[in-house]
């Protein structure tokens, strides 16, 4: 009988891992397409509309925003559940689970569209220009619409996901970007306005889900759409799970996004400024390490379903090793670089970001290398564990954040964030992630200070040689840091991988 899925149980771990790389690749190059189209456009879009129309739009998908709550961690809960299933090749389970899913996610977008429809009633409440009353409530519209429609489409990313198939994802998000960006130029430029923008996104947007239902629909030939297969045993299971996933989605929007609201009630706005800088910074630095450790949530979730634990434990150390390299990569790049890279982007008024920026990055590369130890939490009914050790690091860095602020100013809000993530991402998460997978915690934290104290010797001697060289320039930034960035992976790819580790990744011997 032909299988429902690609994605072999006795699949090789060389070709596993390629694929998660291919992910991984994509993902970045997905991250960094974004940053730099925005980067650029943001300009022309706000000299193309004027500011009154660009803060409507801005407006507008700010409150649209918040309509990603309705997931309630159900896309998180897919993965897991679905690459369970592939793990014991339960395709009934697979079916059963991607048309709950689906039906779920069916709902949401009906909420979606009632939620948008009563905004647009109620809009001239706090819209105050009555000229701008029918406008808004046609982008609301059309935003929603956007929102309402996409929900659905997320059961067929999860499905895609869980079979490490994220370059199909990230390749069509990569196409949607520059789309996007080619019919914003062509029409915006000839003199069209903010319904035409939203137009725009919409028409994108959707041409994106036909492309991603499709390429299931082809890839996935024994997959079935059936009421039959909507189980209430089924919703049951993915909201035991995606609650918690919710949970911990809010509490890092909340350790991660309420610096700024303390800057604003305890020092003033323009502080916010000079911090948000330096907390863009590590933010990307963040997302870039993430992109790469969140495709092995699938992988664990399959063999958790396979009971390999042994697979678990070899792979977890593997992927140690990786997020620690790549984690003092990207974080040692922005600590030698970053006060030359802000002095030329923002000018030398903005320079006092430098500290944040050293601060906040120091945390987060203690958070991205736990990325793997979250992934196993996740995977193996941890959850509400994981959920409460983050709902207690958000709680701790907004009390901190507020006691620290009053002496120490920005630098105190940014310790205030740090603390809280060293302390988990050090000792809470890793352990209970080394007891759910019965790996010895004292070879886990050997492998975590052999890895970040060779790389950061490593970047101690670039350092070296480059702070008398470095100049507040571009050019001088990109030449260094690229030669800085191949001595550092050379050295530590042969250093801190073994040999039968570099052969996975088909790395020269």
């Amino acid at each position: 009988m032909q299988p429902l899925l690609w994605f072999d149980r006795k699949e090789p771990v060389s070709e596993i891992l390629g694929k998660m790389v291919k992910g991984s690749l994509l993902r970045i190059l997905n991250l960094v397409t974004i940053v730099i189209v925005s980067f650029f456009m943001m300009p022309f879009v706000i000299r193309a509309l004027g500011d009154r129309w660009y803060g409507l739009w801005i407006f507008a998908a700010s409150i649209v925003g918040y309509y990603g709550f309705l997931d309630i961690g159900l896309s998180s809960a897919v993965q897991r559940f679905i690459s369970q299933a592939l793990g014991t090749e339960d395709d009934e389970e697979v079916k059963k689970i991607f048309n709950t899913a689906l039906f779920l996610f069916f709902l949401a977008g009906i909420l979606v569209l009632i939620i948008s429809t009563i905004i647009v009633g109620v809009c001239p409440f706090f819209v105050k220009d009555s000229a701008d009353v029918n406008i808004f409530r046609v982008v609301i519209f059309i935003i929603g619409l956007d929102v309402a429609i996409s929900f659905p489409v997320r059961a067929y990313i999860g499905l895609l996901c869980s079979n490490l198939r994220q370059d199909v994802v990230f390749f069509l998000d990569i196409s949607k970007v520059i789309l996007r960006m080619g019919l914003i130029l062509y029409f915006l430029s000839r003199g069209y306005g903010i319904m035409t923008l939203a137009a725009i996104n919409l028409f994108v947007d959707i041409a994106q889900y036909i492309a991603t239902v499709i390429y299931v629909s082809l890839k996935f030939k024994k997959l079935e759409l059936k009421i039959s297969y909507i189980s209430r045993d089924r919703v049951k299971k993915l909201f035991g799970f995606s609650v918690f996933s919710f949970l911990a989605a809010v509490s890092d929007r909340i350790r991660f996004h309420t610096d700024n609201f303390v800057i604003t009630a305890f020092l003033n706005l323009g502080m916010v400024t000079h911090y948000s800088i330096g907390a863009r910074i590590a933010m990307y630095y963040s997302q870039m390490i993430q992109s790469g450790t969140s495709l092995i949530f699938p992988v664990f979730s399959k063999l958790e379903g396979q009971k390999d634990f042994e697979q678990i434990r070899n792979k977890y150390i593997l992927m140690i090793k990786l997020t620690s390299i790549f984690s003092v990569f990207g974080g040692g790049l922005g600590i030698i670089f970053g006060k030359a890279f802000i002095f030329r982007w923002m000018g030398p008024n903005y320079v006092d970001a430098y500290p944040v920026l050293v601060i906040l990055i120091t945390g987060m590369l203690f958070h991205s290398i736990q990325g793997v130890s979250a992934a196993i939490l996740l995977s193996h009914s941890y959850e509400k564990k994981y959920s409460i050790f983050v709902a207690s690091e958000a709680f701790l860095n907004l009390v901190l954040s507020v006691i620290l602020v009053h002496k120490y100013g920005v630098i105190g809000v940014a310790l205030g964030t740090m603390m809280p993530l060293l302390l988990t991402s050090m000792t809470i998460i890793p352990f209970y992630a080394c007891r759910a997978i019965d790996f010895s915690y004292s070879k886990y934290i050997k492998t975590i200070a052999i890895s970040v104290l060779f790389g950061s010797a490593t970047y101690l001697g670039c350092w070296f040689f480059v702070r008398n060289a470095l100049e507040n320039e571009y050019s001088s930034i990109l030449t260094l840091g690229v030669s800085s960035a191949v001595i550092f992976l050379l050295l530590n790819i042969f250093v801190l991988l073994n040999r039968e580790e570099r052969k996975l990744f088909k790395i020269p011997l």
